[in-house]
């Protein structure tokens, strides 16, 4: 029994797309949910770019029964490719999670078929309130396994699950939708020191967020007249999450213009999420890696409350501390400091009830 010929089987979170028959799990953590009572389920799985290297494959996790930690995770070295995701020698009750572990801006995952032996149980229930995640590489849980100077970015070391922004959603309680993509910002993407001019704009977030799968498409460069639109009635968050600018700041350097340009650019996204999402409170952070940009968002924030939004706020996030708790892979932050800059935005979201 192919579960995916039924939406009544199973549950969707976060940017999914169909094409072709294929379902596609968008950007991190995003995941398929079903139970049965049976003994075996398998799933064929999709990809694309394998000429791309090694480093940009799509990973997969499988969770069993809600556990912390996936019982498999394996990455997609073919165009398409079968694996077991469960097998007992009895008919048992069980849930599985299928979780797109790597990013977006790498192979694709997309998954044809999902078969089960057995009977089909209703989905686990959506959760009370939901959030959105809007975000770079931190989001991302780019080079969170990994060790800074020792090892460079592979998607095998990616962990989203373990990063600030699904940590916090199981803290509170709560359905959990990632839209992040490494290098990402308002006005740039990020730029080694040694150039100047002209910064990276290509794809930017306050483009692809109202897109379904604009993101994804435009970086393998598909032939697409039109890209999916995002319904944002079909999810409405009480909490909205953006970490972002700490990639705009490798453009900005504290040149006048261009941190005009990115507080206006900001702005402008505050009040275009604020548009589709009319009641939700809207939480800006930024910090961690870098700490350029914590001032132009503090002062986009203010702006945008001066107009009469008073749902919007702001939290600068602290700076990793590597002699406390390591490094990561290119200077990105480790499972310990996501930890607690997850522990650090669940506190101030409790204090001032914004879900």
């Amino acid at each position: 029994m192919n579960i995916l010929e039924n939406r009544n089987f199973y549950r969707l979170s976060g940017r999914t797309t169909r094409q072709e028959g294929v379902l596609y799990l968008g950007y991190s953590a995003s995941f398929l949910e079903f139970s049965f009572k049976g003994t075996r389920a398998e799933a064929e799985f999709v990809t694309d770019r394998l000429d791309w290297e090694e480093m940009h494959r799509a990973w997969v996790a499988v969770f069993v029964n809600g556990a912390e930690t996936p019982a498999l995770r394996f990455p997609l070295t073919k165009e398409k490719e079968r694996f077991v995701l469960y097998e007992s020698a009895e008919a048992t009750e069980v849930t599985l999670r299928i979780m797109k572990y790597s990013e977006a801006a790498f192979n694709a995952l997309g998954i044809t078929s999902v078969d089960v032996d057995g009977e089909m149980l209703p989905p686990p229930a959506a959760k009370e309130k939901k959030i959105e995640v809007i975000g770079d590489s931190i989001t991302c849980g780019y080079g969170i396994e990994g060790i800074v100077d020792v090892d460079t970015f592979t998607t095998a070391q990616e962990n989203p699950w373990n990063a600030y922004a699904c940590r916090v959603a199981r803290a509170l309680d709560v359905d959990f939708s990632l839209i992040s993509w490494s290098g990402n910002g308002i006005i740039s993407h990020w730029i080694p020191e040694d150039v100047n001019e002209p910064r990276n704009d290509e794809a930017l977030m306050p483009e692809m967020y109202f897109y379904e799968d604009y993101s994804a498409e435009h970086r393998r460069n598909k032939a697409r007249a039109e890209y999916q639109k995002r319904d944002f009635t079909a999810y409405q968050p009480q909490l909205i999450i953006i970490n972002l600018g700490t990639n705009d700041g490798s453009y900005t350097r504290n040149i006048p213009a261009r941190d005009r340009a990115f507080v206006n650019g900001y702005v402008k996204f505050l009040r275009q999420v604020r548009e589709v999402n009319p009641n939700a409170n809207i939480l800006c952070t930024v910090g961690v890696m870098a700490t350029a940009a914590k001032d132009l968002v503090g002062e986009a924030v203010s702006r945008v409350n001066d107009f009469g939004d008073n749902k919007v706020f702001f939290k600068e996030a602290f700076l990793q501390n590597g002699e406390v708790d390591g490094i990561g892979a290119d200077w990105h932050p480790t499972e310990s400091t996501q930890k607690k800059l997850a522990e650090y935005l669940v506190e101030y979201i409790k204090e001032n009830n914004l879900i």
